[in-house]
């Protein structure tokens, strides 16, 4: 009987040894856009979309060469958020886009008082960095000064980050 009982002991142990996995990636699996805004915590974790379209070679359109993202989302104040990062070059790449590149902004329309607030090329100042772009979901941060455009009033954003999948459009 203690025959037994060891060898099964033994195939239960290597049952167990054989169902572990060894996982290497353990980054949170959560998908979000969180910010501070003049130090209020913003955040979007269920109402969220994000969409890509890399530049167009093949034709003869110099127009569309460029690619893009635009990453929306709503608070839970259903505030709206619109992040959108744009390159030059035909593929967005891990690095640092600000508003400097026209088409890079972020613009928020604030509820329930409907004030919009942003930076784009002619205004405020916004840098976004893309830290990894890998099986559709994209993994930065951001930083800058939004302005209203009812009042002129700056509106400082800190601490930001976004982690959301993306789908490539068109």
């Amino acid at each position: 009987m203690p025959k037994k009982l060891t060898l099964l002991a033994v195939a239960a142990f290597a049952l167990l040894l054989a169902a572990c996995k060894d996982d290497t990636d353990v980054t949170p699996k959560r998908k979000f856009i969180s910010f501070k805004m003049d130090n209020k915590v913003m955040l979007s974790e269920q109402i969220h979309r994000a969409f890509y379209s890399p530049g167009d070679l093949t034709d003869a359109d110099p127009t569309n060469d460029h690619s893009e993202m635009l990453i929306t989302g709503y608070s839970y104040n259903r505030d709206v958020i619109n992040l959108r990062i744009t390159s030059p070059l035909p593929q967005l790449t891990p690095g640092i886009y600000t508003n400097a590149e026209f088409g890079t902004e972020m613009i928020m329309e604030m509820n329930p008082s409907l004030e919009l607030v942003g930076a784009d090329y002619n205004f405020g100042d916004l840098s976004i960095t893309i830290h990894s772009m890998k099986d559709s979901v994209v993994v930065g941060e951001f930083n800058g000064t939004l302005v209203s455009m009812d009042d002129g009033s700056l509106k400082t954003i800190s601490d930001g980050y976004f982690r959301v999948i993306y789908r490539n459009y068109p």
